[in-house]
C-alpha cells in the first residue's frame, strides 16, 4: 500500500543513450542518470521541470554544453563532462597534424 505523499525515485545507472531525444520540459520526474553517456542525443529541459539529476555523465554531441543546478526546482548538476562537437575536435586535430607535420619537416630540412 502507498501513501500519497511518498515518491519514487528512478535511478538509470552506466547506460548509453545514442542519439535519443529527451523531453524533460514541464515535468516533475524523480529522476537520477549516474555514470551515463549520451551521444548525439538532445535534451529539452525548461524552468517548469523538476527533480533531475544527472551525476558523472559524459555528454558527446548533445545540444547542450552545461547543465546547472537548481536547488528549489530539485535540479541537480554534479561532476558531468561536456565534449566539444565531433566536427570541432576533428577541425582542431587536423590544425595540430599540420603543425607537427611542419614541425617534422622543418628538421629534416636542417
Amino acid at each position: 500500500m502507498r501513501s500519497a505523499d511518498t515518491t519514487e525515485e528512478r535511478v538509470i545507472f552506466e547506460k548509453r543513450f545514442q542519439a535519443v531525444n529527451f523531453d524533460f520540459r514541464g515535468k516533475s520526474l524523480f529522476t537520477r542518470f549516474d555514470r551515463c553517456e549520451f551521444v548525439k542525443c538532445t535534451l529539452l529541459i525548461d524552468q517548469a521541470t523538476e527533480h533531475l539529476a544527472f551525476t558523472y555523465c559524459a555528454f558527446k554531441d548533445c545540444n547542450i554544453d552545461e547543465l546547472e543546478s537548481d536547488a528549489k526546482r530539485g535540479l541537480s548538476m554534479t561532476d558531468n563532462i561536456f565534449y566539444r562537437p565531433l566536427s570541432e575536435r576533428r577541425f582542431e586535430f587536423g590544425i595540430r597534424l599540420a603543425r607537427a607535420v611542419a614541425g617534422r619537416n622543418e628538421k629534416k630540412a636542417r
